[in-house]
């Protein structure tokens, strides 16, 4: 079920409760320290539809050419994400542009026990293995060091207290989130299902429409895999007009 522009407004204005609760979880993280590596930067992650409206809430309150600065780096990320590793929208110089408001899975890198992200890191591997699967059946070949790339562990993370941090801790923060965004039902299930979970997919979608997003995807993914071609890419995130602003 796709999510409009009205949906985004309505959900926007019912979920403050929700939102002040999100902060509330995020809490439960404890706050931590790094060598600013921005390792963990290298790609954009999943998040629910409750941090995407958090996200959102932030654009609305940045500079307009800042927000449309960082519309544009995330609708060129969905373009090209499955052809080249072009880092988190959201980082600039080694810094998070919207730190404050970084999602779970930003907090939570690192501090998972290494034995437990290298599960995680499989997982999405199995998923890239699966994606590269499916853009064979349309007789594209992704390149292959962009499906095997991982996010290396960290081991440079360190809780800014003497707080212990294991599984159940990252876990009870996590569910506590999925349960809260879980609150807005249908669009919850239509953020996961329908695009994703993908905040960059979502603001293509909402730039030219969820076919036509695709569409566009899979022309410019073939261009890019065949001549590495990025002309007409550039073209259209140059003319892109700031999406959010009817949100404003």
């Amino acid at each position: 079920m796709k999510i409009s522009f009205r949906t985004i407004q309505d959900l926007l204005d019912r979920s403050k409760k929700q939102r002040a609760e999100l902060i509330e979880s995020y809490v439960l993280i404890p706050s931590s320290h790094c060598r600013r590596k921005a390792l963990c930067c290298s790609l954009l992650p999943e998040i629910t539809l409750l941090e995407a409206l958090a996200a959102i809430r932030c654009l609305l309150n940045l500079d307009p050419d800042m927000r449309l600065q960082l519309t544009k780096g995330l609708v060129r990320y969905f373009f090209l994400n499955s052809v080249c590793i072009n880092s988190c929208p959201f980082l600039s110089n080694r810094n998070c542009l919207i730190y404050q408001n970084r999602f779970f899975g930003c907090r939570a890198y690192g501090l998972w026990p290494k034995n437990h992200y290298d599960e995680l890191a499989e997982r999405s591997h199995c998923v890239n293995r699966h994606n590269q699967r499916l853009w064979q059946n349309f007789g594209i070949s992704l390149p292959q060091e962009v499906v095997d790339f991982q996010v290396p562990y960290c081991p440079y993370v360190k809780p800014d207290s003497d707080t212990s941090v294991n599984n159940e801790t990252l876990t009870r923060a996590a569910d506590k989130i999925e349960k809260l965004s879980g609150q807005l039902a249908p669009w919850h299930d239509s953020f996961r299902q329908t695009y994703f979970s993908d905040l960059s997919f979502f603001t293509a979608s909402l730039a030219f429409g969820l076919n036509e997003a695709v569409r566009m995807k899979f022309a410019f993914v073939k261009d890019y895999v065949i001549t590495e071609n990025q002309a007409g890419l550039s073209e259209v995130i140059n003319n892109l007009p700031d999406v959010f602003a009817g949100l404003a």
